[in-house]
């Protein structure tokens, strides 16, 4: 071998010992990526991207500690003034609300309105859908406001990045004490996914308390929020329905 290909030959070797060269065993270890951002910084900026959405929709269960579903609901919503909400409850209720502006269209099976109780549950049952104010809703109706808390609450805690559903989010622990909350009543523990890279979304939400666990999946960001309210002719309005007595 000639002085300059073995010149050029060391070349290659050092420069493949300095970088790695296609060909040589990689190290298989995963490398760990670490987020720089505090857990507070993640949680404010997570719940600013969520202010600003103008859809989203929003996939919430409740379960018993020992396990079973208590409740399961999904809500498509402007997070303002308009939304459509379905949910079930473990006593075999169902219900579908539209809300638009100042005015909410329901719709429910018979357990339902067994346990809704108003007076005027003979004539309810003559449309599928009710017409009433948001301004008579009571809160045995059960039915939602388009809004949603997002709000920092506690002292965060960052965790390791992690999958879900296809993509990397970056959980925040919040533990919380009595009546600091706006979810719940009484005091837990609070698992917020951050998605890691690109729009910092909340992807999940999860709550473990005494008496439930409730997980709260968000999803459809920005998608278009396409809403019909019912056809007159399916609809009672109750404000015309003559009060009892």
């Amino acid at each position: 071998m000639s002085k300059r290909a073995s010149a050029v030959a060391l070349s290659l070797l050092l420069g493949c010992a300095a970088t790695g060269c296609a060909g040589t065993h990689a190290d298989p270890r995963p490398r760990t990526v670490t987020d720089p951002r505090s857990a507070g910084r993640l949680l404010d900026s997570a719940n600013r991207t969520m202010k600003a959405l103008r859809s989203v929709t929003i996939t919430t269960e409740t379960t018993a500690p020992e396990g079973g579903r208590i409740f399961l609901s999904r809500k498509s919503t402007d997070l303002r003034r308009r939304c459509a909400y379905r949910a079930t409850f473990r006593s075999g209720a169902e219900m579908e609300q539209l809300r638009t502006g100042g005015t909410d269209y329901i719709h429910g099976n018979d357990r339902y309105f067994e346990i809704w109780g108003r007076d005027t549950v003979p004539a309810v049952r003559q449309k599928p859908w009710l017409k009433s104010p948001v301004s008579a809703e009571r809160d045995v109706d059960g039915l939602q406001e388009c809004t949603w808390p997002f709000t920092s609450f506690g002292k965060p805690t960052k965790g390791a990045r992690t999958e879900l559903d296809g993509r990397t989010a970056i959980p925040v622990e919040v533990r919380d004490k009595p009546g600091q909350s706006p979810f719940a009543r009484e005091p837990g523990t609070y698992t917020f996914y951050i998605a890691a890279e690109g729009t910092p979304y909340l992807l999940k939400l999860g709550y473990k308390g005494p008496y439930n666990h409730v997980t709260t999946v968000f999803s459809d960001f920005d998608k278009p929020l396409n809403l019909h309210t019912p056809a007159p002719a399916d609809t009672l309005d109750l404000s015309t329905v003559p009060a009892p007595g």
